[in-house]
């Protein structure tokens, strides 16, 4: 079944409706605002979700993207975004050998606030060859 053109009524939950105007306006406003001021800008996806909305910041002047954790990173680095900051710290033996692999795909820069956060991800990155960037808080 087409969902284009139903009602938005209609559509079954949870779905994405986006004003393509709006939306691209609000784009451009945001780029101008960052180039006027002399910064660079790195949008959260927390409020977009929506890979294909972040590779049309990125076209518009944006740096990369920030995530909140690192399987939405994975949904970034899958779509082929590849300037990424994860703002929350990464720990756990499950999670750091994920960062580290993700790093093989794109830059990827996690926050971290310890000295042992910051050796258990140098050795998960040491285990698979790749570097991860840090942020310190």
């Amino acid at each position: 079944m087409h969902t284009i053109g139903l009602p938005k009524t209609e559509l079954d939950t949870p779905a994405l409706w986006v004003d393509l105007d709006h939306l691209e306006h609000n784009i451009a406003t945001l780029a101008r605002h960052f180039k006027s001021a002399g910064v660079q800008w790195r949008p959260h996806t927390k409020g977009i979700k929506i890979p294909a909305i972040a590779h049309k910041l990125i076209a518009a002047g944006a740096i990369g993207v920030t995530c909140a954790k690192l399987s939405e990173a994975e949904v970034m680095v899958a779509a082929g975004i590849t300037d990424i900051l994860v703002a929350n710290e990464i720990t756990g033996r499950h999670k750091l050998p994920r960062l580290a692999n993700l790093c093989r795909h794109a830059d990827v820069k996690v926050a971290v606030d310890n000295v042992e956060n910051v050796a258990a991800i140098g050795a998960a990155a040491t285990m698979v060859g790749t570097q991860v960037g840090v942020v310190i808080e």
